[in-house]
């Protein structure tokens, strides 16, 4: 099983001190995996540095962030773009790169909903739609090119096929207030 962060990185350690964090907990598994998707923000490259963020207080291509009172902490070595565990959303910025703005912020927000929802990667889908529609930045157009990134995804550690996702965010966007 992969730990969340290597435990030589300067930032997990610096993190973990920081936060009081039990060594343990950081490096629990990971309970989700972020969304693999496609296209560019070079404004996320200048702007994240590692760390370990307060709520309230993670910028992300030009959008702060807030997921209650949930913890970021930023890494360059962790080996997905996002993950989650109770209390804590991890983040790989080198990651995030490859994406546009919008997919970055859907996985931030898809990880956040995993505070709220639990493992259930349909439920985080659904809530970050949601999500992403009340506050505005997830539109139509944004919603459409996350699925043509992920349509193509074969169901796996937990989340349904890409094709299957789309007609679950599409719904929930849809009834969406």
């Amino acid at each position: 099983m992969s730990r969340l962060f290597p435990p030589s990185s300067p930032a997990f350690l610096a993190g973990c001190v920081r936060a009081r964090l039990p060594i343990a907990f950081v490096l629990a598994p990971i309970i989700a995996l972020a969304i693999t998707l496609s296209a560019a923000s070079p404004a996320l490259a200048r702007a994240l540095k590692d760390g370990l963020y307060p709520p309230g207080r993670l910028v992300i291509a030009g959008r702060r962030l807030r997921c209650g009172k949930v913890k970021t902490l930023v890494s360059s070595k962790y080996w997905r773009a996002g993950g989650s565990i109770p209390g804590l959303i991890g983040l790989n910025p080198r990651k995030l790169r490859a994406y546009s703005r919008v997919e970055q912020w859907f996985i931030y927000t898809h990880e956040c909903s995993h505070q709220y929802v639990g493992k259930s990667e349909r439920k985080a889908d659904c809530r970050a739609a949601r999500v992403g529609k009340r506050q505005g930045w997830l539109t139509r157009k944004g919603l459409k090119r996350i699925c043509r990134t992920i349509r193509n995804d074969p169901a796996r550690y937990g989340y349904p096929s890409g094709r299957r996702r789309c007609q679950i965010m599409r719904r929930c966007y849809r009834r969406a207030r």
